[in-house]
């Protein structure tokens, strides 16, 4: 597990669940990548994105996202964002993060599950 002030990565059998904290801007993806690149394993397929604590996302984060959805795509998996609200809910809705491309939950209990019902790879 990979822990900063900013974000934390964790990978689990399911997905890697990638916690995002304060301002999801261009310093906080300058750190983020690299260690995304490092921690999470090429063939990871699902991402749990927990933006719970995020106040404030901008073309940079939402850039992160879309490599995360490419990566995910490619490997026959998805993305499930979690706890989204305010200003980073309608910066991800304005770029096109919809329903067909990613799913929504209003926590990350609910995301954790929705990994674990359908049985995603």
């Amino acid at each position: 597990m990979s822990d900063t002030s900013l974000f934390e990565i964790q990978n689990t059998p399911a997905f890697a669940l990638i916690r995002f904290r304060g301002f999801l801007d261009a310093s906080t993806v300058q750190q983020a990548r690299p260690a995304l690149l490092e921690s999470i394993p090429a063939s990871c397929a699902n991402f749990l994105l927990d933006l719970g604590e995020v106040d404030f996302l901008d073309s940079h984060g939402a850039g992160l996202f879309v490599s995360l959805l490419k990566r995910a795509h490619q490997n026959r998996g998805r993305i499930v964002i979690s706890g989204a609200e305010g200003q980073p809910s309608s910066v991800l809705r304005m770029v096109g993060f919809n329903g067909a491309l990613v799913a929504y939950c209003e926590n990350i209990g609910a995301a954790k599950k929705l990994f674990t019902e359908e049985k995603v790879k």
